[in-house]
């Protein structure tokens, strides 16, 4: 004989909470995709801005080749000097090309999450005081009781240090000090690496935005100079992020600039 089936009662407190903790989650997500779409909005932007930088860059280095190549095919009597400066410019425009296009290409490739780091431990004072001595014209600071180890890999760290100091002689007036420098943070979880020059400095307006990669040099230290598309300093903080730290810029007192990169690191006491 068939059982008669029961009604079911739902309290109607509990099923009224139940609509509230949906619809709070409903406003959390919808809150979250508004704030993705934001950022997917400003990563579009930014992108764009960076391609209409790019393609400034490219096209001047283009124009001053293609004039010299119409110059010296121009079927005017040259002499052997104006051959040589049209090729020297060749030469010179096609070098400013190449630079552009790898910084480019490796820009790109770093921001691509599939595109795999060497990570290995490294000791820091060790592997700053190697890139010294590897000839680069600069100060070293380091302390002797400095005890750290880094997880990174040294290619990569060895291209952010070579951007760095690259940018710092670009600037830095000739026979001023270069200073590659290493310290502790304060709660021993991070190693601050930092490379200090005596240039011009940079306007304080700009300091925010000169790891971006929308972000040109020739607004910053050297107004009027040709517009550089700045991807130096966006691999730099692309390159510091993928290792999970961070990068900074400041004003030094008196004179030039500190550009730091601070990176997750183990201590020993010594």
């Amino acid at each position: 004989m068939a059982q008669n089936s029961r009604p079911v009662f739902r309290s109607p407190s509990l099923e009224q909470e139940t609509v509230e903790e949906l619809s709070r989650r409903l406003l959390e997500i919808t809150a979250q995709l508004n704030a993705s779409n934001r950022s997917l909005q400003h990563l579009q932007q930014e992108r764009t801005e960076m391609l209409a930088n790019l393609s400034h860059d490219l096209r001047a280095p283009l124009t001053a080749i293609r004039s010299a190549v119409d110059y010296l095919t121009s079927g005017q009597s040259l002499s052997a000097q104006d051959i040589e400066g049209a090729l020297t410019l060749i030469d010179h425009r096609t070098g400013t090309l190449e630079h552009l296009i790898r910084d480019m290409y490796e820009l790109f490739t770093l921001e691509d999450p599939s595109h795999a780091f060497s990570f290995q431990e490294l000791d820091a004072p060790a592997f700053l005081e190697e890139y010294f001595y590897a000839g680069h014209l600069l100060c070293l600071s380091v302390s002797q009781d400095l005890h750290a180890t880094l997880f990174a890999d040294p290619g990569k760290l060895i291209r952010i240090l070579d951007n760095l100091l690259g940018n710092a002689a670009k600037y830095a007036p000739a026979g001023t000090k270069i200073t590659l420098s290493a310290a502790p943070s304060a709660d021993l979880t991070s190693l601050r690496i930092s490379v200090t020059d005596e240039g011009p400095g940079i306007p304080p307006e700009d300091l925010e935005r000169i790891f971006n990669r929308t972000y040109t040099v020739s607004s910053a230290r050297t107004p009027g100079s040709a517009t550089g598309s700045g991807l130096g300093l966006a691999i730099v903080k692309t390159i510091t992020e993928r290792h999970g730290g961070t990068v900074s810029c400041e004003n030094a007192s008196g004179a030039g600039s500190i550009f730091s990169v601070t990176l997750p690191a183990k201590f020993l006491q010594s």
